[in-house]
């Protein structure tokens, strides 16, 4: 039957129709019409891999081969097992005169299993072009600036661009000087404005791009940072810093195949770079490329320290990161690992450690410095605000704050009030900052960061203060001999063979400090009640989620076959599908499964009026996603391990007494779910009173905390002042 003449309307047909009828036209050389088909589906449907490929592919057929790049990029990143999609974007990448990125996007479509005689016809015609610095050379420049440097012998006129030339050569470099002074004084906002300037006057200076990205992306504005990066890695094609700027920028963005590309040309460019390294790894970790991350990693901290930024230098803590996340590491080997990179940081540190001269009075007010690149709006600040609410109110400590980041938002704003002294100290080496927290007569000084991002162990570990300690910020020992006592609660570090895997003392305090958001909505009834079976779920990032956890939450689902699973809080990249595959290939039809991608807070809490039992990652536990969930009335089902991050969910059940969803294996795990699974009253009890059983536990109360751990600080400051080494202790449940 013929169809209506109605029915040729895009907006009467299913996508993929549409997408058919667009090819024909453009098969027809109407390629306007088939454009404005395509668009109508990628607004539709942004990440329609056969939309973005076509369009990219019609740009390329239309001589404008960069137009279409983030196009086919996008059809690659939807679905990267497509040969067309590959062949796609390198011929793309050539076209437009991308020789580096083509090369590394070959070598990383040959790990993808693209092979065939194509695949070796772009190789030859890859290989047969101009040197990359030749070539980008005059990609890089203007058209006029191009015909300058290739001119023919000087003229009068020539030697008038020749000197304009070198006037404005004068002031780039001017500029650069500048920009490189205000940052070496800290005075970020003036480099801001050098550099956004010097991007206007001068557009062919890469220089100018590249400290612009990098400011924008220090105050997280990833998306302008992204842009001007991309801009000067075409203007700095040998620069491997540029290059690794960008993929660090887009690895937060979470465009996680460009990123990675984007880090292999800066390690190609530079095997020695260490931040390229550093930032594979941490790409690798998400993915769940344990293997992968930690050989990047090793290669970063094999390089030779001598050129590096030891103030920043995160390599070593990024890779005790990545082997905690990997269930292949035992409890002992991860130990060793943190005692090994304890003294590297400590290497020829300890007689040069200062002589402190804190007057040892048991009873005296005291100071009390607080080290973290984290308060801002960020996971952590909402946890020690309100204990740093209190103790700002206890007369007899004295709080400084040494903040190692330069974002300043209205979390800062907040923060900055509890404190006698803020300082800022991005700035300054460890050599400087541990020389200021001395001068500032600093008596017990806690870090909130352990081996994460922005800390300054390198300052710890010269032993600035009598007094150290660690806390919150990371679940497992620094390495640090210096490194005093670590804090903690009874539930996560109970008395007994854990103490073995800390260098630090363990200090018990009553609780871990946690506050409700005020975003939460209302506890709903237990879903299952009117589904008839379990909704799992689980709020975990994504790079916690690795094929044991996988294997694991199968497995439950196996044994309790009506129930489903919804996975929430995932990226928009692409990563859900390869997630659901990981499900498929374990026998869990993706008609069982669910899947968010991230929301804002209030709708990610309401999300838990659709799951009855959350389930935790492991070896890497959840902390704030289970306390988030305990709020909203929605129990953990974890499995408490050998290790200090697979205890996590298991210290939080404690304190509100759910010992019953804490499995001892993954035999247990599974037996527990299929014991709520036929006990729906009694699980919903728990539901309905869970916020409440919290409001009344020691972790929702921060006047007790803060009361705790002014106790704790004397206990540690008694023992310095009496002479007396540290000691682990427990002070007595409120």
């Amino acid at each position: 039957m013929m169809r209506s003449d109605s029915s040729s309307d895009p907006a009467s047909t299913s996508l993929d129709e549409r997408l058919a009828q667009a090819v024909q036209y453009q098969l027809a050389g109407q390629l306007d019409r088939a454009e404005q088909i395509y668009r109508a589906i990628l607004d539709a449907q942004p990440r329609h891999a056969g939309a973005n490929h076509c369009i990219g592919m019609l740009q390329v057929h239309s001589k404008r081969p960069a137009d279409g790049l983030p196009y086919l990029f996008a059809a690659l990143q939807t679905n990267p097992e497509v040969p067309d999609y590959w062949l796609g974007y390198l011929e793309a990448l050539l076209l437009a005169g991308q020789i580096a990125s083509a090369n590394t996007a070959l070598a990383l479509a040959r790990q993808h299993g693209l092979t065939g005689a194509e695949v070796e016809e772009f190789a030859q015609r890859l290989a047969n072009q101009p040197p990359a610095g030749l070539k980008s050379l005059g990609a890089a420049r203007s058209s006029d600036a191009a015909d300058r440097v290739f001119a023919p012998p000087p003229t009068h006129t020539t030697k008038k661009a020749r000197t304009e030339q070198r006037r404005e050569d004068r002031l780039v470099k001017r500029q650069e000087d500048e920009i490189e002074g205000f940052l070496k004084r800290g005075r970020f906002d003036k480099a801001l404005t050098l550099a956004q300037s010097m991007t206007k006057d001068f557009p062919e200076c890469g220089v100018g791009w590249k400290v612009l990205g990098a400011l924008l992306w220090a105050k997280d504005n990833f998306a302008d940072a992204v842009a001007a990066m991309e801009t000067s890695v075409r203007l700095l094609p040998e620069d491997a810093e540029a290059h690794t700027n960008l993929g660090a920028a887009l690895l937060k963005v979470e465009r996680f195949t460009e990123a990675e590309a984007w880090l292999r040309i800066a390690v190609q460019i530079d095997p020695e770079f260490v931040s390229a390294h550093l930032h594979l790894g941490n790409l690798c970790q998400l993915q769940g490329r344990y293997a992968e991350a930690e050989a990047s990693l090793r290669c970063a901290t094999a390089v030779q320290s001598g050129g590096i930024d030891l103030d920043r230098d995160m390599r070593y803590s990024g890779l005790l990161f990545v082997l905690s996340h990997n269930p292949a590491v035992d409890a002992n080997t991860l130990f060793a690992e943190h005692c090994r990179v304890g003294a590297i940081l400590e290497a020829d540190l300890r007689d040069s450690r200062p002589s402190h001269l804190n007057s040892r009075e048991p009873d005296r007010a005291l100071r009390v410095g607080w080290v973290s690149g984290d308060l801002y709006d960020h996971a952590l600040a909402s946890f020690i605000e309100p204990v740093l609410a209190q103790l700002r109110n206890h007369a007899s400590l004295e709080l400084y704050a040494y903040y190692n980041h330069t974002v300043e938002d209205k979390v800062t704003r907040r923060l900055k009030e509890y404190f006698a002294q803020w300082n800022q100290v991005t700035t300054l080496s460890d050599v400087q900052l541990a020389k200021k927290i001395t001068d500032d007569r600093i008596d017990v000084l806690i870090d909130l960061s352990g081996h994460t991002t922005r800390n300054r162990l390198r300052t710890f570990a010269r032993k600035p203060a009598p007094i150290q300690a660690s806390w919150m910020g990371y679940p497992g020992t620094t390495g640090l001999k210096a490194m005093d006592y670590y804090l903690a609660d009874r539930y996560f570090l109970p008395p007994g063979p854990l103490d073995a895997q800390f260098t630090e003392k363990i200090l018990r305090i009553p609780a871990v400090p946690f506050q409700g958001s005020v975003f939460a909505p209302p506890v709903n009834v237990l879903p299952a009640l009117a589904n008839g079976s379990l909704t799992f779920g689980s709020f975990n990032r994504l790079g916690k989620i690795n094929p044991v956890t996988v294997a694991l939450w199968s497995e439950l689902l196996r044994a309790v076959p009506d129930s489903r699973m919804l996975i929430a809080g995932l990226p928009r990249d692409g990563r859900d599908q390869r997630l659901i595959g990981q499900f498929t290939d374990a026998g869990i039809a993706h008609e069982r499964l669910v899947v968010h991608h991230r929301e804002s807070m209030d709708r990610y809490l309401a999300l838990h009026h659709e799951v009855d039992i959350c389930l935790d990652t492991y070896p890497y536990c959840g902390g704030t996603t289970t306390l988030h969930a305990v709020w909203m009335g929605v129990p953990t089902l974890t499995v408490a391990g050998p290790t200090p991050a697979s205890r996590q969910g298991a210290a939080i059940l404690g304190q509100i007494g759910l010992d019953e969803f804490v499995a001892a294996n993954a035999a247990d795990f599974v037996a527990k779910g299929r014991y709520w699974a036929t006990h729906l009253t009694a699980l919903s009890e728990i539901r309905a009173t869970l916020r409440h059983r919290w409001q009344q536990s020691p972790a929702h109360k921060p006047q007790v905390i803060a009361a705790g751990i002014e106790q704790a600080i004397r206990r540690m400051w008694g023992n310095w002042c009496a002479n007396l080494p540290a000691e682990s202790f427990s002070l007595p449940d409120p």
